[in-house]
């Protein structure tokens, strides 16, 4: 559930941007995106809790 939840807040957050051309808080290059992947991977994999 808590997946879903921030899934939806970061669709909002890219819409607002979108909408009021607000640039988008990420890299805009595949390299800065891959960075945001691998940090994600590694909290989703040694999150505490999990």
């Amino acid at each position: 559930m808590k997946e879903l939840i921030a899934l939806l807040i970061a669709f909002g957050i890219g819409a607002v941007c979108g909408r009021f051309h607000i640039p988008l808080p990420a890299p805009p290059h595949w390299f800065g995106v891959l960075l945001i992947v691998a940090i994600w991977g590694g909290y989703m994999t040694f999150r505490p809790g999990s």
